[in-house]
């Protein structure tokens, strides 16, 4: 099932389109700076569902003769008009009850559909003692196991459910029959409730603005994980938006999902795939970096920075960083495996010169890449010594042939016989094979 939507001449908003595709049942991270949109795409989806979504939770004054939304589900088209009457966006055409029962929106305080439900709670409260007394409940094992993992607490151990007139209602058994109705549970505590409600409904869609504004970041973290598993067990589709920085990591963590970033460009909304820490830098001004690559030396850090330089890769999607010496460079990545200094381990790759294969403490380790060559001055110093250059150097009297190759490389650039770029382009116009399957492999590790 394809969802997707066109808006256009919307409050600030002049065009903005979406898709989804809801065969996936997954979960969605809608982010973006204030005011880009975000509530509005929300209003949108909701909009389709209940045609008063806009008249209840906006400005009049948001429309114009020419706002217009257009939904396409499948192949079926449902077109949105301004009416000048109604002073909202109205369809003359009958959406099919299926599609609308398909799709389930939480807008945030005081619209949401959770704070409706307080008067509904006091007006079930006689009935829900009568039930208590009679001992007609049962325990909802998997909400509960739902809420303790969550907030890492067994106070939800006595959580007991009933059934009142088709809904469902659950409240914390005490002593006595004393009892807590879930609205009388913290803010957050009672949202996640809903949230479970939401998904037991089976609502193919299901929309949450401002997922976070009830939740710690420990309880956003671990929320997010156990709304993935839901996704897949009961076929569901979940798409929220977040300012969090604890949401947005943890999202782009599972599976190198990237996030939906949101932008406006003169009033023309962009929704793209962008990873966490372009976000971050943008939203925030926090750099950081999704991949690293850890390497042994400048020069081998150089001629990787030449590699990657006319590739199509964001700057802001890798690191290159150099450590002194080989061992200390997978050293460096096993400690990052346990500490995530840098991000997950399979994030974080050693490359050392191909000198190093073979050798016990890197042997086998499948996140430790080798450069093309022996040793990039090695290389250099053989191409030398077989008279491929057009000049000599001097070396160092009594310089050691082990030191040589060091000494050339230093003299060709002190000399200004050759740049850093053109020794590399030399090297690699010599070893092009070689050159190509460590580029793809260096470029799978960075797509």
């Amino acid at each position: 099932m394809i969802f997707e939507f066109s808006l256009s001449n919307v409050q600030h908003i002049k065009e903005l389109d979406y898709k989804l595709d809801l065969s996936k049942d997954g979960v969605t991270c809608i982010v973006g700076k204030n005011s880009v949109g975000k509530t509005t795409l929300v209003r949108t989806i909701a909009n389709f569902k209940s045609a008063d979504t806009f008249t209840k939770t906006a400005s009049p004054y948001i429309f114009s003769d020419d706002s217009k939304i257009t939904y396409t589900i499948n192949d079926d088209v449902f077109e949105f008009n301004y009416d000048s009457k109604l002073n909202t966006l109205d369809t003359k055409t009958i959406i099919n009850q299926k599609y609308k029962d398909n799709i389930e929106v939480e807008l945030p305080i005081p619209y949401g559909n959770r704070f409706s439900q307080f008067q509904r709670l006091g007006e079930i409260d006689h009935q829900l003692r009568t039930l208590i007394s009679l001992k007609d409940y049962i325990e909802p094992t998997e909400l509960i196991g739902f809420l303790s993992k969550i907030y890492g607490s067994d106070r939800f151990e006595n959580l007991k459910e009933v059934n009142i007139k088709g809904s469902i209602y659950y409240f914390i058994l005490k002593e006595d029959d004393y009892y807590i109705r879930e609205d009388y549970l913290s803010s957050g505590e009672y949202f996640v409730i809903h949230l479970y409600k939401l998904i037991q409904k089976r609502r193919k869609l299901i929309v949450i603005d401002e997922i976070d504004i009830s939740l710690d970041a420990s309880a956003q973290v671990k929320l997010l994980g156990e709304l993935s598993i839901f996704c897949k067990k009961y076929e569901v589709n979940i798409l929220f938006t977040t300012q969090s920085l604890a949401l947005m990591k943890s999202f782009s963590s599972r599976g190198q999902e990237q996030l939906d970033y949101m932008d406006n460009d003169e009033g023309k909304i962009t929704i793209n795939k962008k990873s966490y820490n372009y976000v971050k830098s943008i939203l925030y001004g926090f750099k950081g970096w999704d991949k690293y690559i850890l390497t042994e030396d400048k020069i081998l850090q150089s001629y990787l920075q030449f590699l990657l330089k006319d590739e199509p890769i964001d700057s802001l999607k890798y690191k290159i960083i150099y450590v002194a010496g080989a061992t200390n460079v997978v050293s460096l990545m096993k400690r990052n495996a346990t500490e995530e200094f840098f991000a997950h381990e399979e994030h974080v790759i050693s490359i050392l010169d191909a000198d190093q294969k073979g050798k016990a403490y890197c042997k086998d380790n499948k996140q430790v890449f080798y450069s093309p060559f022996e040793d990039i001055e090695a290389q250099l110093f053989m191409h030398y010594e077989s008279g491929k250059f057009g000049f000599t150097v001097t070396f160092p009297e009594g310089i050691l042939d082990k030191n040589k190759p060091k000494s050339l490389y230093k003299s060709i650039k002190n000399d200004k016989h050759m740049s850093d770029n053109e020794i590399f382009t030399f090297i690699n116009d010599r070893n092009k094979e070689e050159v190509d399957t460590f580029t793809k492999e260096l470029l799978k590790f960075l797509s």
